[in-house]
């Protein structure tokens, strides 16, 4: 009886070779999946973050309106009551209503903590293309994790805002009730309603700058999408080429052993390459 020949390292790796890269491929497929799956989890979140923003100008508008009637009002309040317009000067608004206001109105000097986020602030203002400010987000490397401080805190700061103005319109409340007569209550109220015109006008501002900021987290968001998308695809060619290494490897190995399989396993990717190409120019 002849003595076995043992079998030579070339061949048991030729042989394990298919096998790896299978699971090479299948490994590259799940983190592709992955990879998809946190893109259009950031997608969403930038829808979210969108309707977030439409939901502060809208308010922003409304206040604007308000902010409209009252002084229409208070004109006519006093045009009842013989009352010329008041000379004196208000009292000054928060400070960081003013930052805020002179943000809105030239898109410099923004309000925020974060350097990234004060750039992408100046773009959004300006209207610049939205692949512009998402490629900026990328250039920066701003996260939306990173603009969630930022949030918070124009929240906060559009809160104060809102009681800021209570002494004062408390104040001219109590002026209204305290008049004598009905034309010093008519013009007590036309001063009330000067409060209202300024308090509205201020939480309009707030409102806006808070839109702003959810503006710049819905760019971090899609930019983060854009991300995790093209990494995807990377790995999905990665699993193409992997999927091919295993498909030439098991046809050179049958072939090897004279197998009738391989040309069975042949036909039959021809048949998908060309069944493929046909979807992809056809439908």
């Amino acid at each position: 009886m002849a003595a076995d020949h043992p079998t030579p390292l070339r061949d048991k790796l030729g042989a394990a070779l298919p096998i790896a890269l299978t699971a090479l491929a299948t490994a590259l497929a799940g983190l592709s999946t992955g990879e998809m799956s946190r893109a259009m989890y950031w997608r969403s979140a930038a829808a979210q973050d969108q309707a977030k923003t439409n939901d502060q100008w809208s308010f922003a508008g409304f206040k604007r309106d308000r902010s409209l009637i009252v002084e229409t009002t208070a004109v006519t309040l006093r045009a009842v009551a013989g009352e010329p317009a008041p000379t004196g000067k208000p009292a000054d608004p928060p400070e960081l209503v003013v930052r805020v206001n002179r943000f809105l109105q030239t898109g410099l000097d923004a309000p925020a903590e974060s350097e990234a986020v004060r750039k992408m602030l100046a773009v959004i203002h300006a209207r610049e293309p939205e692949l512009e400010v998402v490629k900026l987000a990328r250039l920066l490397n701003l996260k939306p994790d990173g603009v969630a401080a930022d949030i918070g805190r124009g929240h906060a700061d559009s809160a104060a805002v809102e009681t800021a103005f209570d002494a004062e319109v408390d104040a001219a409340r109590k002026a209204v009730a305290a008049a004598a007569d009905p034309k010093a209550a008519t013009a007590a109220q036309a001063a009330a309603y000067d409060v209202d015109r300024r308090r509205y006008r201020a939480e309009a501002g707030m409102n806006f700058w808070v839109g702003y900021l959810y503006e710049v987290r819905v760019a971090a968001s899609t930019a983060e999408s854009d991300r995790h998308r093209i990494r995807s695809e990377r790995f999905f060619y990665a699993m193409l080429a992997a999927q091919l290494g295993a498909v030439v490897s098991s046809l050179a190995l049958a072939r090897k052993r004279q197998s009738a399989l391989w040309l069975v396993a042949g036909l039959a990717g021809l048949a998908a390459v060309t069944f493929g190409g046909y979807v992809y120019v056809t439908i």
